[in-house]
């Protein structure tokens, strides 16, 4: 069974390599020269703008599309743009400039954890599966109602509670994509609603869930009916997809603990 990156992880470390390298080619904050290291001199550059340079390499190394040279060049002239208008705030940009190298290591820590957590064997998901039946071995019947904001959620929620019908309520007020059908999502397994980000609240839901936040909108769930796992197939992908997501949080808490009892951390609100 190979990795399969879980989404988050992948969003996480293309959001923060990207912000980085669109960042790191941009020059100083503090001057409008570009930034130059040692051995600068001989590499090949890519583009130009004014004093700040693009090099082939950085570009090879970033492993950018084949329009990266275009948009840098988009990019830097608003920039040089900004900074002769006057607009920069140097303050804000050494935070930005910080917080992007901060991002960069990051992500190279993340990648690190990931290379180093094993992908489940088949024995150990079954394994894994039957010491968690509710979520692996027992199919609920989904409905889902998806709100724009949580104000209209929250007054859905209410008029559920006294009783209002769930899928007539899915047709006329839902934005999810089965609101026709009256918000029917079908048989799924607990489990596969976590690996969806879903909370354990909806995984192991017995009736109307509370309203969920997610970066889709404000969900109120509702299960009907139970049954015994039928499509073991689909489910052992999620619960094998479950397993090595939970290596993987396991792995980043240890790094993250190992680093706090060497670090002092101070939070001041």
């Amino acid at each position: 069974m190979g990795k399969s990156v879980p989404l988050w992880i992948f969003t996480v470390v293309v959001a923060g390599a990207t912000l980085f390298v669109l960042l790191s080619f941009s020059g100083t904050a503090e001057n409008n020269q570009a930034v130059s290291e040692p051995g600068d001199a001989g590499r090949e550059i890519a583009a130009t703008v004014g004093s700040h340079h693009l090099y082939a390499s950085d570009v090879a190394a970033t492993r950018a599309g084949e329009d990266a040279v275009d948009l840098w060049v988009h990019d830097q002239l608003l920039a040089c743009a900004a900074e002769e208008a006057g607009l920069e705030n140097p303050a804000m940009s050494r935070f930005v400039q910080e917080r992007a190298r901060q991002l960069y290591l990051r992500d190279l820590m993340l990648e690190h954890v990931i290379s180093s957590v094993a992908a489940p064997d088949s024995e150990e998901v079954l394994s894994y599966m039957q010491s968690n039946p509710e979520l692996f071995l027992v199919e609920r019947h989904y409905f889902q109602i998806i709100a724009a904001d949580s104000s209209i959620a929250e007054s859905l929620h209410v008029r559920l509670g006294w009783g209002q019908n769930f899928q007539i309520t899915a047709q006329n007020s839902s934005l999810g994509q089965k609101a026709a059908i009256g918000g029917d999502l079908g048989f799924i397994a607990g489990g596969e609603m976590l690996v969806h980000g879903l909370p354990m609240e909806v995984a192991l839901l017995d009736g109307l869930s509370e309203v969920i936040p997610s970066n889709l909108g404000y969900h109120i769930f509702k299960v009907s009916e139970t049954r015994e796992l039928t499509d073991s197939i689909r489910v052992i992908r999620s619960a094998a997809e479950a397993l090595y997501n939970a290596r993987i949080d396991a792995a980043v808490d240890s790094v993250l603990r190992a680093a706090e009892t060497r670090l002092t951390v101070e939070v001041n609100r």
